[in-house]
């Protein structure tokens, strides 16, 4: 689908249409009013989207500028290029009817920026609504009331897809948004949502492009934000090109925070088994997820869009993750987007998620996915009826003691969120059901 936005260019005080195609492949070409720094957009831009759970799209990017001719354009249309990757991509939701204007430069930290020094053009008639930098609003455009000014990119989904406008208190802006993101999930997965961020368990989630991995890992770091009112880094690496590179400076950088692998699927194998070391070292210090899709196309198990890959080379896509690389994950979750999924009510979510976290710092002064050695054992609690049922799925599966503690502690969490003492037989059920082994994942790797 191509978007088209009308923007500004500085360099001859025009407006300008730009037109987004999104399309499979892997480049970015701009055409009409060309500029040596074009190249550097798609990794400005990255770094912007980053800050806020999106990213520049795996794909081929074709922006087509009309009129073609005229000066070079600037960082003054980053915001009408991004706002048209996020739409094409199927980052963001769909865009409100009608024309619209977007103007304004983009800081690494997805904020808006832009002077009022020379006066704009008029705007187009097809032109219904917009959003520019703060200082542009003001002076240009204070009689329009469609045109509003932003701060940052979440302000600009909000009035792009949601219609929501900054509210303005005199000369002060503030946002009309939520802290959390607007999310439309399963009631499975936002059960395992809930039990992985009340246990701070690892969680591997796999799913087709668009289905909100990358919201839901920035979601769990939100959370970890609210409960403890403090600012905690969230790093996504990018795909390292081998195995030699320096994993470590990514866990240096998300100490006390959050560590996102995302695409995991398309790292190299080295890359991926050099994590395991680093990974089970981190479980005190951080909070790691990572994501993938299920197969090389994306789409293995859509309900609406067919997937293109064989069986064997889907198969062949999740033998990439071997038994103990899949062992540092607690919990494996599959994530869809499907017209009945129910919205996250974040106030009541938080409230559960704030109680089982009392409940296992009274009683072991950590959260569950912490636990390890004799505190592990003396806290999990579990109903002879529950012992027996885990260690017999342990014989029949073949799983080792890693395995099994990472169940017990899922377990756990899941009885702390259900208020109970006792760890009960449903909820070993339950975590196994939540475990690789249960997932369909395959590998030619021993556990």
């Amino acid at each position: 689908m191509i978007h088209e936005v009308w923007t500004h260019a500085a360099g001859d005080s025009m407006c300008i249409q730009l037109q987004v195609a999104v399309q499979p492949g892997y480049s970015f070409q701009l055409s009409g009013r060309k500029d040596p720094r074009s190249r550097e957009w798609p990794q400005r831009l990255h770094a912007a989207f980053r800050n806020f759970g999106w990213k520049w799209p795996g794909k081929r990017v074709t922006a087509l500028v009309t009129p073609s001719s005229g000066a070079c354009l600037g960082p003054e249309v980053d915001l009408a290029l991004a706002v048209a990757v996020l739409l094409g991509s199927k980052q963001w939701g769909a865009c409100r009817p009608g024309g619209f204007f977007m103007m304004g430069r983009l800081d690494l930290r997805g904020a808006v920026l832009g002077d009022a020094h020379s006066p704009l053009p008029m705007l187009p008639d097809s032109v219904g609504w917009g959003c520019v930098p703060l200082r542009v609003k003001e002076a240009y455009f204070s009689a329009h009331p469609t045109i509003v000014g932003v701060k940052n990119l979440q302000e600009v989904e909000a009035y792009v897809v949601h219609g929501l406008p900054p509210i303005f208190h005199g000369h002060s802006q503030v946002k009309a948004t939520q802290t959390f993101p607007v999310l439309r999930l399963s009631s499975e997965v936002q059960q395992l949502l809930e039990v992985v961020a009340s246990g701070g368990h690892p969680v591997f989630w796999m799913g087709p492009p668009g289905t909100g991995k990358t919201q839901l890992a920035r979601a769990l770091w939100q959370v970890d934000q609210e409960l403890s009112k403090a600012d905690v880094p969230f790093v996504e690496p990018i795909a390292p090109r081998a195995s030699a590179t320096a994993l470590e400076r990514y866990f240096q950088a998300a100490k006390g925070g959050h560590l996102f692998l995302d695409e995991v699927g398309e790292w190299p194998l080295k890359a991926l088994e050099a994590l395991r070391k680093p990974l089970e070292r981190s479980i005190h210090t951080l909070y790691y997820s990572a994501a993938t899709n299920p197969c090389p196309c994306g789409f293995a198990g859509h309900r609406s869009r067919s997937c293109q890959c064989s069986a064997g080379r889907i198969e062949a896509y999740q033998r990439r993750f071997s038994p103990p690389w899949l062992e540092r994950f607690h919990v494996v979750g599959h994530v869809h987007a499907e017209e009945e999924d129910s919205l996250v009510i974040w106030p009541e979510f938080l409230q559960r998620i704030r109680w089982a976290r009392e409940r296992q710092i009274r009683r072991a002064g950590r959260l569950n996915a912490q636990l390890e050695d004799e505190i592990l054992w003396s806290s999990l609690q579990l109903q002879t009826k529950a012992a027996m049922d885990v260690r017999e799925w342990q014989q029949r599966r073949g799983m080792g003691e890693r395995a099994v503690q990472s169940v017990c502690k899922v377990a756990r969490t899941m009885a702390d969120l259900d208020g109970l003492q006792w760890v009960q037989p449903r909820h070993i059920h339950q975590a196994v059901h939540y475990h690789w082994s249960s997932q369909g994942i395959t590998s030619k790797s021993d556990p």
